[in-house]
């Protein structure tokens, strides 16, 4: 059946929840000069935001109701429970009245227009990356399963591929995962921003767990953590190309 992502978004927004739970005050080593609270009014934003694009059904959000909504009030974490709860009552409700395949504006594409299922696995990854945060700061990480992680790679590779002007050259990356025998292709012939490729000769090879690459990706882990053959500058070009921001 795969992944039930609006599942893991209601699954990993509680997760957080548990994490950030009296530790607001606490720094987040993997996003730096970011506390708890910080982390926490992010991710009520940005389930806030889509919410609101959601109710759009395929036009641009309102931004003043998506501030409103990202609201938590003098209680932060209540506070973003409350939007985390509506988030996934607002995609529940899109999901089954209109389908899956009902639109929803997003920035991820030149047309800003994709599915209702799309947008949910996108916001099921930054609910699984935000909560890796959240429980590190805490000091109480817990593994990503393979299949949600190798999902996450699918997800940044369909949707985080785009930075400033490519000026490196020719490189491929073969990203591998141990654990459940995948392999992505990532790279560029040098005349034009690196892509997910369905096939080519890599420069380089990063192999690793599932999860380890999808934390490589999002700038959670080092390239040090995993395994490194063939062209390791090429291999860094890349990684370090994706605007994250």
């Amino acid at each position: 059946m795969g992944i039930n992502h609006l599942a893991v978004v209601e699954s990993y927004s509680a997760s957080f929840t548990e994490a950030v739970a009296g530790n607001l005050g606490a720094p987040v080593p993997s996003c730096p000069g970011w506390t708890v609270d910080d982390l926490v009014a992010h991710l009520a934003r940005v389930q806030a935001w889509w919410t609101v694009a959601v109710l759009a059904r395929g036009a641009y959000p309102d931004e003043e109701a998506a501030r409103r909504a990202a609201d938590t009030g003098p209680d932060r974490v209540e506070g973003w429970r409350e939007v985390s709860a509506r988030y996934v009552a607002v995609q529940e409700d899109y999901l089954r009245g209109a389908g899956p395949d009902a639109p929803v504006w997003v920035w991820w594409n030149d047309e800003e227009r994709d599915t209702a299922s799309a947008l949910v696995a996108r916001q099921a990854h930054e609910a699984v990356v935000h909560c890796w945060d959240a429980r590190r700061a805490a000091g109480a990480l817990e593994p990503i399963p393979a299949e949600l992680a190798a999902d996450g790679v699918d997800d940044f590779l369909a949707r985080f591929l785009r930075g400033e002007r490519w000026t490196s050259g020719p490189a491929v990356l073969e990203l591998a995962a141990t654990d459940t025998g995948q392999t992505w292709l990532l790279g560029t012939d040098g005349t034009a921003k690196p892509r997910r490729l369905a096939e080519g000769r890599a420069d380089a090879r990063l192999t690793g767990t599932a999860e380890q690459l999808y934390l490589l990706l999002w700038r959670r882990l080092g390239v040090g953590e995993v395994t490194v053959t063939g062209d390791g500058a090429a291999a860094d070009a890349l990684l370090g190309w994706p605007d994250l921001t």
